[in-house]
């Protein structure tokens, strides 16, 4: 301790002070560099923010109190990765993020009343092409959108009307969308456009891939049809896979099916009498009565002699006729029956179905080995595939469950080790490169640059009398004229004091150290080869 304390002594504090600084000033550095390292790391809040939109969100973020770090000409802001959703949240209530789109707030201006018919219907084209455009930014995999639509005024007089159209620009966060997602987006697209269909809106990716292309109607239903049949393709696929695999294992079957459907839309239209369901429903019943007068004659000979008396046997005669007529309506009864059969019936059905055999893994590292599955359960797994998928050998339908080998890949028997801490794929990689560099960097500036530098400064202020000397020998002074203490050999408690030399030396001094160098001549040898190996 005593030691140190000498060596702060003799260096002085010039290079005292300068080696402290020096010391500080890496310190510092060096507690930067290790402070950003062990910092929480950055991570994007908003990418390509209008400059208008980036000052607003900046000022609610130091509001909330949130650091943050702009990038990117200030068009992308960036906060702490714990904070992200925090963040996100409060802008998005606050509404401050459009996305650089104009909604329904295009209608909040002041200056709206004296707007004329024409601008007004830009604005409200406009508002509804940035609201399109932030919905469909808000799915997943998109990262922004632009949407252009084109709405034809109804002329007068005109019988004909232009139809409305629209086309989409998508920029993705990943490689493509779904089929799936593409025909949700042109539905949407065109149940809030008035007048608009599916057909009429075309759909591309920021490199200019086509997604969806504007159709006529004949091609808009040839794209329904194969939908629908692949639709149904997949579902009944779905419906062996999960059946079959349940029985022999996960991965131990492979299902494909092939539908022919018919998409014919067929109307009918029947008419059927019953006759015996006969109904009465008129009758008419007619009824006439005929009667006729007259006196009637016997046949004797009397009644033929001229003026003869009337005979006292004859008497007055008459006819009476009498009809009766019924006439009965009846209603047969009838059935009218209208059929209307959409398209999508299954025509014919054939359905493949590849089942593994049964692999028993060897005992201590022997290789697995491979049987086949029984004929029984073949047979149960046919039965169970025809039932899923509804065969009908009628309409010529196929299935076919067959027992085969799968080609597999070798295994060692050993199962993968779980991954480590130090894994790879934990830790982000150029997070790992950036620690490594910079702890590089400090260990070759503390060797190369600090090191060499505090040790020169302190190799200056030493007493240069006690370098290369021997334990006990006499000091001399240093080529500064620093105050030293040269022990004598009877008397190692004496001290030379040596007043520091301005101009010329005293000859009591030099009279004195050469009565030094001659008691002690070899020690003196010994100093000034120090000296000389010092200045060198």
């Amino acid at each position: 301790m005593n030691g140190f304390a000498d060596l702060l002594l003799k260096a002085g504090p010039t290079r005292l002070f300068a080696a402290l600084g020096i010391a500080a000033v890496v310190a510092a550095l060096l507690f930067t560099l290790v402070l950003r390292m062990g910092g929480e790391e950055k991570a994007l809040l908003f990418a390509d923010v209008d400059m208008r939109e980036a000052s607003e969100i900046t000022q609610r973020l130091e509001q909330a109190e949130i650091p943050y770090e702009l990038r990117g000409d200030g068009s992308s802001i960036f906060v702490a990765r714990s904070r992200v959703m925090e963040a996100r949240m409060m802008i998005s209530a606050d509404g401050l993020l459009s996305r650089g789109s104009i909604g329904y707030e295009i209608f909040d201006e002041p200056d709206a009343l004296g707007q004329t018919q024409f601008q007004q219907n830009i604005n409200r084209l406009r508002a509804l092409e940035g609201e399109l455009a932030r919905t469909i930014a808000s799915i997943d995999g998109i990262e922004s959108a632009r949407v252009h639509l084109v709405l034809p005024e109804r002329q007068l007089f005109a019988r004909d009307a232009e139809q409305p159209s629209a086309s989409i620009v998508l920029a993705l966060r990943r490689d493509e969308l779904s089929a799936g997602q593409v025909r949700a987006i042109r539905n949407l697209v065109a149940s809030a456009t008035p007048g608009l269909t599916t057909s009429r809106v075309t759909i591309l990716d920021e490199t200019g891939r086509l997604l969806a292309a504007a159709q006529s109607e004949d091609g808009a239903i040839a794209e329904g049809i194969d939908s629908r049949q692949t639709a149904t393709e997949e579902r009944i696929r779905r419906t062996v896979t999960d059946i079959v695999e349940g029985i022999v294992g996960q991965g131990n079957a492979r299902v494909q099916v092939s539908a022919e459907m018919d998409f014919n839309r067929v109307s009918e239209t029947s008419e059927r009498f019953d006759p015996e369901g006969r109904v009465v429903r008129s009758t008419s019943t007619t009824e006439e009565t005929a009667e006729s007068g007259g006196r009637a004659q016997g046949a004797t000979a009397g009644a033929n002699v001229p003026d003869a008396g009337a005979s006292p046997s004859s008497g007055p005669a008459g006819n009476t006729n009498n009809s009766s007529q019924e006439t009965v309506n009846y209603e047969i009864s009838r059935t009218t029956r209208t059929e209307v059969s959409e398209g999508g019936r299954i025509r014919r059905l054939s359905v493949a179905v590849a089942v593994d055999g049964v692999t028993t893994p060897g005992a201590e590292g022997a290789e697995a080995t491979y049987a086949p599955r029984s004929e029984e359960d073949m047979q149960r797994l046919l039965a169970l595939v025809r039932s899923a998928v509804g065969y009908n050998a009628e309409r010529g339908d196929i299935v076919e469950v067959v027992n085969t080998q799968f080609a597999r890949a070798a295994t060692t028997g050993t199962e993968a080790a779980a991954p480590g801490m130090f894994d790879m794929g934990t830790f982000d990689v150029m997070r790992i490169i950036e620690i490594v560099a910079a702890l590089m960097a400090s260990l070759a500036f503390v060797f190369f640059v600090l090191r060499p530098l505090i040790g020169g400064l302190m190799r200056g202020g030493q007493s240069v009398g006690a370098v290369g000397a021997p334990a006990g020998a006499p000091a001399l002074p240093g080529p500064a004229g620093a105050a030293a203490a040269l022990p004598a050999p009877d008397d190692p408690d004496a001290v030379i004091d040596i007043a520091q030399i301005q101009g010329r030396v005293r000859a009591s001094s030099v009279k004195k150290v050469a009565e030094v160098v001659d008691k002690h001549p070899d020690e003196s040898v010994q100093i000034i080869r120090g000296w000389l190996n010092n200045a060198l």
